[in-house]
């Protein structure tokens, strides 16, 4: 047994041992910098978020708390920022809706325990089975859902709802009960946020002199430091207007009100809660979160490697490192009363724009959090729910994903099927079972594709060899496929060949077309199946047992009584497939034989289970040919009556 290096198995779970050999302070400064502007962003989403999720503010704060010291130690990707997403604190109030913090918190730590499972046993290709369209489906589908939900805060609506379809209702049944100061007020937060957004790329040029060119580029920086903290100044800007018109007994705007100040204590996470006058225990928590269990962990690690493979550049990424990682990162936030995390596509963005260069970034990310759970907390107070409304909408716009609708009907318009598909089942259905639907869809178009296998049929008489089929099957051949090739062979037997050269001639499945080099005697085609019509006029079928010779006339024909299947590029046949190969070979062999040419071992191992004496060519397939027609020859002679 091969014994594991300790250093390189060290190495591998902790990264932080390889790049910090490398470590100065020129690369620090960039962290720092890049750690300081991703938690200007953090801090405002992650409070925002907590209402999201439903939770109390400081809840936001405690998910982002320990997610960058882990992820330092053992993330790979250093755009990578661990905390609060909006996806996930939605996909938490789905799940925890009605009840408490405790129920969030047991997510956290049984989905932490489900990645970490992924990521041991090397699961993270499991990931690979939801396609893009489906994945773009569900994010658009999220973001508007998201959206939709801040809608009351926007307009200082209160009413509970849970879905977009239920959150609709309820603003046009409660739409009279509009505040007129959250409404202005969350327009003009939406206002500022995207005014913002766009002064960050402003570019400064036509500048000649290098004093002038210096004072245009700080000014530049100034503009997108400013254009990427734009939440934290919009929230800060808010609350000191909510501080000033703030009266004792009218509120003017709604408020998010006291926040426990403080770092939370570390404890083991809840296996048992009291809502109410109802008591859980650990079974009745699990029972009340279902499938929430296994649905938030596993859209933590598709949205964690898309986004690691997006900044990946092109390099090799350690996907199972990343599933690992990020397990870690949720089982230890529950025992600091974290909801589910995982990486935000727009804080890696903001943090690969700052220069960021290793994953210790998020170590001085996660310090600012904890220096505002210890110091500022009781500041918040005053911040208004319609701006935290406003930067969570301002957030999400991006995710819906518009552009890939004409990418997809360039290239494969088939995937709009289950991009549409998922689309609308996560706003009619809800999120968990829109993406469980877009998965479905994709497992049936899986098949379809399956059921249809490329098959090359090609059919060659050169005058000297016997005329025969040939067909090159690729990959694994699967039972979904096995009754339609089996037809498709079968048919074959029985088309009728002109008795005059043939090797110009197309041969026409169902779905394949195959040329054979033309030759001028003959021109035409040739039809497998039933009564089909194919090009220049000719109606070929095996009902009438002609075949057009191009000349306009017809003749009766032949059939090619031998057909080779070349393995060199098949791996894999199933149960049900060699089934349907058996029969294949039984009704070919009436008549003719079926010749299996560069058959690779693992497959002479399947074909001998189920075949009597298949006949295999490893070498010279026109000798072997030439022999079987010499064969045949002497066959009919003898069988000739004297």
């Amino acid at each position: 047994m091969k014994l594991i290096d300790p250093r390189r198995f060290v190495s591998r779970v902790f990264p932080i041992v390889q790049w910090s050999k490398s470590y100065d302070l020129q690369i620090g400064v960039g962290d720092l910098i890049a750690g300081i502007t991703v938690a200007l962003t953090l801090i405002p989403q992650s409070i925002a978020y907590a209402s999201l999720a439903g939770f109390e503010p400081q809840y936001g704060l405690y998910a982002s708390l320990t997610g960058g010291f882990v992820y330092a130690l053992m993330g790979t990707c250093p755009q990578i920022n661990i905390g609060p997403t909006a996806l996930l604190s939605l996909l938490t109030f789905t799940y925890t809706n009605g009840t408490n913090s405790d129920f969030a918190v047991l997510v956290c730590f049984i989905g932490g325990i489900v990645q970490l499972i992924a990521g041991i046993a090397q699961l993270g290709f499991l990931v690979e089975f939801v396609s893009l369209p489906v994945v773009s489906g569900f994010t658009s589908a999220a973001a508007i859902t998201i959206a939709s939900s801040q809608i009351k805060g926007l307009l200082g609506l209160r009413f509970s709802a849970e879905s977009f379809m239920s959150t609709w209702k309820g603003v046009f049944k409660h739409i009279q009960d509009t505040r007129l100061p959250d409404t202005l007020l969350s327009l003009a937060c939406c206002v500022v946020l995207i005014g913002m957004k766009v002064i960050k790329d402003i570019k400064i040029k036509g500048i000649n002199d290098e004093k002038s060119r210096r004072t245009g580029l700080i000014i530049q920086k100034c503009l997108w430091f400013a254009g990427v903290g734009r939440n934290a100044v919009v929230v800060v800007l808010a609350a000191v207007l909510a501080f000033f018109v703030h009266q004792d007994k009218d509120e003017p705007l709604i408020l998010t009100g006291n926040i426990t100040p403080g770092l939370p204590m570390p404890q083991l996470p809840p296996f048992h809660t009291t809502v109410g006058n109802t008591t859980y225990t650990a079974g009745e928590m699990f029972t009340h979160l279902g499938s929430g269990l296994l649905v938030v962990p596993i859209v933590g690690i598709i949205s964690n490697v898309a986004i690691a493979k997006a900044f990946a550049r092109g390099s090799t990424l350690d996907a199972t490192q990343e599933i690992v990682a990020l397990g870690v990162c949720n089982f230890i936030g529950a025992f600091f009363r974290s909801f589910p995390v995982n990486g935000s596509f727009t804080r890696s963005a903001v943090s690969d724009a700052s220069g960021v260069r290793t994953p210790a970034a998020g170590l001085y990310t996660s310090i600012i959090v904890l220096l505002t759970l210890a110091l500022l907390t009781p500041y918040f107070y005053f911040i208004p729910r319609a701006a935290l409304a406003a930067v969570i909408v301002c957030a999400v716009l991006h995710m819906v994903d518009i552009a890939i609708i004409k990418k997809l009907w360039a290239t494969s318009r088939l995937d709009i099927i289950p991009l549409v598909g998922t689309f609308v089942c996560c706003l009619v259905l809800g999120i968990e079972l829109g993406l469980i639907c877009g998965v479905g869809v994709d497992v049936v178009l899986l098949l379809y594709y399956h059921s249809r296998p490329p098959l090359r049929i090609e059919f060659a008489d050169d005058g000297i060899l016997p005329p025969h089929y040939a067909i090159h099957p690729v990959g694994g051949l699967h039972f979904a496929g096995a009754e339609r090739v089996r037809s498709q062979l079968i048919s074959l037997r029985n088309t009728k060949i002109p008795n005059t050269r043939l090797e110009g001639l197309t041969v026409v499945t169902d779905d394949n077309i195959a040329t054979i080099p033309r030759d001028p005697v003959a021109n035409g085609t040739i039809a497998v199946g039933n009564g089909n019509n194919v090009g220049n006029g000719n109606n070929v079928g095996n009902t009438d047992n002609f075949v057009a010779n191009g000349t306009g006339g017809a003749e009766r024909g032949r059939s090619a009584n031998i057909l080779v299947i070349y393995c060199d590029a098949l791996y894999r046949m199933d149960y049900t497939f060699l089934q349907s190969i058996k029969m294949l070979v039984t009704e070919w062999s009436k008549t003719g034989q079926v010749i299996w040419c560069n058959t690779r071992p693992g497959i002479k191992d399947q074909l001998n289970s189920v075949l009597h004496e298949p006949i295999y060519c490893d070498n010279d397939l026109r000798m072997f040919l030439l022999r079987i027609s010499a064969v045949d020859e002497q066959q009919a002679f003898n069988d000739t009556p004297l």
